[in-house]
C-alpha cells in the first residue's frame, strides 16, 4: 500500500471506528463508534439523550455523557447516510451551511432515532 493511502486509512480507521488512541477512550463505551465525536445535534435537548447539568458557576449546559445511541454502528452509519443525501449535490461550503441549520439537523435526528432507536 503506497504511503498516502496508508495515511488516509489510517484516518478513517480513527475517525470512523473506535479510535483507541483518543486520549479520552472510551468516553461512552467500549467499542463505540467514534465518527461523531462532535454531535452534529448538539443540544438536541433529547431527554433519552442526556440531560442538563449544573456547572461550577451554577449555569446549565446540556450533557450528552450518557448517550450511547449515535455511537453505535448502525445509527452512526444511517446519520452519515442522511448527511452525504442532503449534501451530495452541494459544495462543501454550502453543505456545511445546511447542516448549520439545526432544525434541519434535528428533523435528521429525530428521523434517524425513528428506525434506529434507542435500547435501553
Amino acid at each position: 500500500m503506497i504511503e498516502l493511502a496508508k495515511n488516509h486509512l489510517r484516518k478513517v480507521l480513527e475517525t470512523c471506528g473506535a479510535n483507541r488512541n483518543c486520549k479520552y477512550y472510551p468516553c461512552h463505551f467500549d467499542e463505540q463508534v467514534c465518527l461523531w465525536c462532535f454531535c452534529p445535534f448538539y443540544p438536541c435537548e433529547d431527554y433519552e439523550l442526556g440531560e442538563y447539568i449544573e456547572r461550577k458557576d451554577g449555569s446549565k449546559i446540556w450533557s450528552c455523557s450518557k448517550c450511547f445511541w449515535i455511537h453505535r454502528i448502525d445509527v452512526t452509519v444511517e446519520i452519515l447516510k442522511e448527511i452525504l443525501n442532503l449534501t451530495k449535490d452541494k459544495e462543501i461550503d454550502k453543505g456545511l451551511e445546511l447542516l448549520n441549520d439545526h432544525k434541519l439537523m434535528l428533523k435528521i435526528k429525530d428521523k434517524v432515532k425513528e428506525k434506529y432507536p434507542i435500547n435501553r
